[in-house]
Parts: structure tokens; C-alpha cells; sequence
């Protein structure tokens, strides 16, 4: 058995993400984070392959009220 939470989900409306005031609080974190490059075109680096051990994200401040019952 894995050991990821599970990820909740709710859909929100376009009229209530227009009344946010002062905009969205996003944040978050990447864990272990590992990327390897190869040298692409005139000398420049090209990103060929990267992973995380875990990566959270939050997003707030967000006025939802009421949930529909």
C-alpha cells in the first residue's frame, strides 16, 4: 500500500475567484529534487530528466463559503 494522502479537489466558480481580494496565497515545497542536463544547441543546457522526492502545494485565501449539502 502506498503512502500518499489523499488530494481533495473543489471545483470553484470564475465570480468567486474575481472577489478575492488582494489575489491567491500559493505556496509550497519540493523535496529531494534532482534534475540532469545534456549540453544542447551552441553550448546551452537542455533539461533532459528531473524528479522530487515529494512536492507539496498549498493555495489560500480563497472566500468559498457554504458547501452545498
Amino acid at each position: 500500500m502506498s503512502n500518499i494522502s489523499p488530494i481533495e479537489t473543489r471545483e470553484i466558480a470564475d465570480a468567486d475567484l474575481d472577489g478575492v481580494a488582494g489575489g491567491l496565497s500559493v505556496g509550497g515545497s519540493v523535496e529531494g529534487l534532482t534534475a540532469n542536463f545534456e549540453q544542447g544547441p551552441n553550448g546551452l543546457p537542455v533539461l533532459t530528466d528531473i524528479s522530487a522526492k515529494s512536492v507539496s502545494l498549498t493555495v489560500s485565501d480563497i472566500k468559498l463559503g457554504p458547501i452545498a449539502g
